[in-house]
């Protein structure tokens, strides 16, 4: 843009100058009479003018004329009064429209970067507007891998970063608070949170399991069969801070290949047992059915409360010690003395020890108290195994 004659800026040459003389006299003239006046006129062919033609007015006014169906038209489209403050020293500025960059470029100001302008460059004027210019505030601004210097007007936190182009959304960390005012912080860093989904091929852990068997020699065990591992598709959502995942969840998992459980053969060849499947009558007259009974010494042992067993669990009376080559830990027993005259009771294979393991004895049975390991002994006991 430029201005001519103190009174007009010319936004268009050459016609627009012509057209502009009779914007300002309020005249209407048609096409037809430029005419007749003068046939070689640029008025004499609407073809020659594709746009309206605006002429700013001293006062910040714009003029505008146009062709309309072979007819000059114009209109006055009226400035609007922004106040420009520009360190204290106010004055107001007659525009039209545009935005405060455009404000600042009628009034010949150019920010160099320590000055910021309030309201930011790209709003949109409006009547009343009041436009400052000042010093910013120097503060450091941490995000996206960058460490920048920045001159700040007032304002909210997330509002100012925003018109710096930082762009914080509602996930974004920001070490302040966002609605307080920028000039609260000498630096500021935002940390970038994402969300999204990651799918994964994980194994499945197959699981160990024992069997007896009497084809292995007593003490030894064998792989009967051997574990395979599964694999399954795992979906999850992911929570990330600047980049680095640092939360999932799992949102969906599918089995696409089966594990395989590994089977341990452990070996009773040669072991103490007086036959096989049959049933005897318990303590309450009740006929219970056994797959296997050993015959041997029993013993009887106490420990602290809270002590633990070899499969973890806390000692407890029912809870008693074997060779798990013999009798597999979980298996469900009734111990009773060969001659009948001393019943152990139900119990579980929980734990084992020196004499299990050297052949000793068969079953090493808890008591709470040492007089009751006392009262039992040692004796001859038939060990049921019941499950």
């Amino acid at each position: 843009m430029h201005t001519t004659n103190d009174n007009f800026r010319i936004v268009r040459s050459g016609v627009a100058f012509v057209l502009a003389a009779a914007i300002i006299f309020g005249s209407v003239f048609t096409v037809a009479a430029a005419a007749q006046n003068n046939d070689n006129t640029a008025l004499n062919n609407s073809n020659n003018i594709e746009k309206p033609i605006e002429i700013e007015m001293a006062n910040g006014d714009i003029a505008v004329a146009e062709f309309t169906d072979a007819e000059f038209k114009t209109d006055i489209i009226k400035a609007k009064e922004i106040i420009l403050d520009y360190y204290g020293d106010v004055k107001t500025i007659g525009i039209a429209r545009g935005t405060v960059a455009d404000v600042l470029s009628k009034a010949n100001i150019s920010l160099d970067k320590k000055q910021v302008v309030e309201p930011v460059m790209s709003t949109e004027i409006k009547s009343n507007m009041t436009v400052s210019v000042y010093d910013g505030k120097k503060i450091t601004v941490n995000a996206d891998g960058k460490k920048n210097t920045e001159y700040v007007p007032h304002g909210k936190v997330v509002d100012v970063l925003n018109s710096l182009g930082y762009l914080v959304d509602d996930n974004d960390i920001v070490n302040a608070d966002k609605n307080s005012d920028i000039w609260d912080a000498d630096s500021i860093t935002i940390k970038r949170v994402d969300f999204g989904e990651e799918t994964v091929t994980e194994t499945i852990d197959y699981e160990t399991t024992s069997d007896t068997s009497d084809k292995v020699e007593l003490g030894a065990t064998k792989v009967g069969t051997k574990g395979i591992e599964g694999k399954k598709l795992v979906k999850r959502a992911c929570k990330y801070i600047d980049g680095k995942k640092v939360s999932d969840k799992i949102i969906d998992s599918k089995t696409i290949k089966k594990p395989v459980n590994e089977v341990i053969l452990v070996g009773t060849k040669g072991a103490s047992v007086n036959g096989g499947a049959g049933t005897f009558t318990d303590m309450y007259g009740n006929e219970i059915a056994y797959s296997r009974v050993h015959t041997g010494s029993g013993t009887a042992y106490t420990a602290p409360a809270g002590a633990g067993t070899a499969t973890g669990v806390p000692a407890y009376h029912g809870g008693v010690a074997v060779n798990p080559n013999i009798i597999p830990y979980g298996s469900k027993l009734y111990i009773e003395s060969t001659d009948g005259s001393f019943v152990y009771g139900y119990a579980t294979a929980v734990d084992t020890g020196g004499a299990l393991m050297d052949g000793s004895a068969i079953v090493d049975c808890f008591y709470n108290t040492y007089d009751e390991c006392v009262n039992f002994g040692r004796r001859d006991v038939n060990v049921y195994v019941i499950g």
